[in-house]
């Protein structure tokens, strides 16, 4: 396997840490990896017509303020393509509490739903919004809003002219130290015999932006790789000053690639040590550290397991190519909720962290957890 040498200790390590959790899932297999120490600071459940809660993004804002924001489905409908509004939380303590009513930060001003947040503090002083906008199953496309110092948010802008479907995650967009902004996009073409009829192997390049995010081009493709589909990539600058794209595929694993210019252009995408089923992981640098810290779904071929029953927490070597330590976020022996996905992480400081992610029908868990427990 591609764990570090590490895992063994941990997986007896794991064996002794089942009996200090309750039991989740009736059945349920232990985890292989100790338990990750966090804090839940926020829930935010589903409810009577609120039928899903998901991917957002947090930031903290000039004055201190922790603004979360995440996708509201309202209505029946918690597909991709229900509808859904962007709504908001606050935290004036650092995460310790949360204002309780919901705050309505971007209506439903597409065909079908508005989703998936990044939140920014850009280099400038500038908070942003990066959001996706769902017209329809041939139109989903990435725009952008500047907070305004009332706290409502500017007026949208798109970041691609001509109609297409595009996808991007939650917390994935990255300012580069040199002042660029990258946005990873996988565009999937569509095949028209049904509502979510798409070619699975996305066309994956990024939409770049070299003045702030006043207008922006498109960069070079990531090479396809024979047999694997690339879907829902990430970005992270290194800090050799590399940019590393990491590629949700179907072949058990994450592929990687790099590049020297910026996000320009990419070399040959190889599999990583970075295990997953068909679903995301989020790759950020840590603050005062080389290492990376990265938060998803491991591959675990359990029976009867849903893919995403286990969110795992990773420290990784410099270039991503080695996992240093790996600690359970949750798994099913512990919370027997449905699935756990798309996380996103908000460093407050050198060592302290908040993590989100969602899960059916649990909706938005955010934690604070410390990276010196890793």
């Amino acid at each position: 396997m591609v764990y570090s040498s590490k895992t063994v200790f941990y997986a007896l390590l794991a064996a002794l840490a089942v009996f200090a959790f309750p039991a989740g899932a009736p059945g349920a297999e232990p985890s292989p990896w100790p338990w990750m120490p966090k804090e839940e600071v926020l829930a935010i459940p589903t409810g009577p017509d609120n039928p899903r809660n998901s991917e957002g993004d947090l930031v903290v804002l000039e004055d201190g303020t922790i603004l979360c924001v995440y996708s509201h489905f309202y209505g029946s409908g918690s597909d991709d393509h229900d509808p859904a509004c962007l709504m908001s939380r606050l935290s004036a303590d650092g995460g310790k509490t949360w204002t309780t009513a919901d705050k309505l930060d971007v209506e439903n001003e597409g065909g079908r739903n508005v989703m998936s947040v990044t939140l920014r503090r850009l280099a400038d002083g500038r908070v942003v919004m990066f959001y996706l906008v769902t017209e329809s199953s041939e139109d989903c496309r990435p725009y952008m809003r500047v907070r305004q110092e009332d706290g409502t948010w500017g007026e949208r802008k798109c970041l691609i002219d001509e109609p297409s479907y595009n996808v991007v995650n939650n917390d994935r967009v990255v300012q580069l130290s040199s002042g660029r902004i990258l946005v990873p996009v996988a565009r999937h073409a569509y095949l028209g015999k049904s509502k979510y009829d798409y070619d699975p192997n996305a066309k994956t390049f990024c939409m770049i932006s070299d003045d702030g995010g006043n207008s922006w081009y498109e960069g070079g493709t990531v090479e396809p790789t024979e047999a694997v589909v690339y879907q829902e990539p990430g970005l992270c600058e290194l800090a050799d000053g590399r940019i590393l794209i990491n590629i949700r595929t179907g072949s058990k694993t994450q592929y990687v690639a790099y590049s020297e210019d910026g996000g320009l252009t990419w070399g040959r995408p190889v599999a990583s040590c970075i295990d997953s089923p068909g679903s995301p992981t989020l790759i950020k640098r840590i603050p005062g550290s080389d290492d990376l810290l990265a938060v998803g779904n491991p591959f675990l071929p359990i029976p009867g397991f849903d893919e995403r029953p286990t969110m795992t927490i990773e420290r990784l070597n410099p270039d991503a190519s080695e996992i240093l330590v790996r600690k359970t976020m949750e798994h099913p022996e512990r919370f027997a909720a449905g699935d756990w996905q798309y996380p996103a992480i908000c460093f407050l400081d050198d060592d302290t962290a908040l993590v989100a992610y969602f899960s059916w029908p649990e909706g938005v868990r955010v934690y604070k957890i410390n990276i010196s427990d890793l």
